[in-house]
């Protein structure tokens, strides 16, 4: 599936990982997907968020905050670095080998794994793209995935922004199909 991602969408994957290890989260969440894609502003996801007036510093907080309401904290991948530990790796000593062989910070472990609803927010990117009748997965599909999956943080944090997931999702596709014409 990841072949048919467009180079900006494949950016916004990498942000939405690399949001996720900065908050020292230990899973990609709809949320963290939200933020790779507002990240890459060039994207239409990027563009027409931008118009609606997200950013990325606001949903990070508004995110942040209805997580905390959840009791989900940050905890840098603790599970699996106590996992690692339990059968006697080091995980401290690999990260001081990386930073003398990568330069310091440019490793992260561990890397965080998707959320179930990030899954099928990627299923339903593959099928937005399918029904727009698209070769390939640009950042536009992954915002109306996101959408279509309806219960995420993301979509939560968008409320919370006064930003309406329907309208949204009709301005997504209006400009979709003006670009095709």
């Amino acid at each position: 599936m990841f072949e048919k991602f467009t180079n900006l969408a494949k950016r916004s994957i990498t942000l939405s990982q690399d949001e996720a290890i900065t908050l020292g989260h230990d899973f990609i969440g709809t949320e963290h997907m939200l933020l790779g894609l507002v990240r890459v502003r060039e994207g239409l996801a990027g563009e027409i968020l931008g118009q609606q007036g997200v950013t990325a510093d606001r949903v990070r907080g508004a995110a942040l905050r209805l997580l905390e309401a959840a009791g989900v904290s940050a905890n840098g991948g603790r599970e699996a670095t106590e996992a690692l530990a339990s059968i006697g790796i080091d995980v401290e000593e690999i990260r001081r080998r990386a930073d003398d062989t990568f330069g310091p910070g440019q490793f992260k472990f561990p890397r965080p794994g998707y959320t179930m609803r990030a899954k099928k927010v990627l299923e339903l990117t593959l099928r937005e793209s399918m029904e727009l009748g698209h070769d390939y997965i640009g950042t536009e599909h992954l915002l109306l995935g996101l959408l279509a999956e309806g219960e995420g943080v993301g979509v939560e944090a968008l409320g919370t922004l006064g930003v309406d997931p329907a309208t949204l999702r009709t301005a997504v596709l209006e400009r979709v199909r003006a670009t095709a014409s």
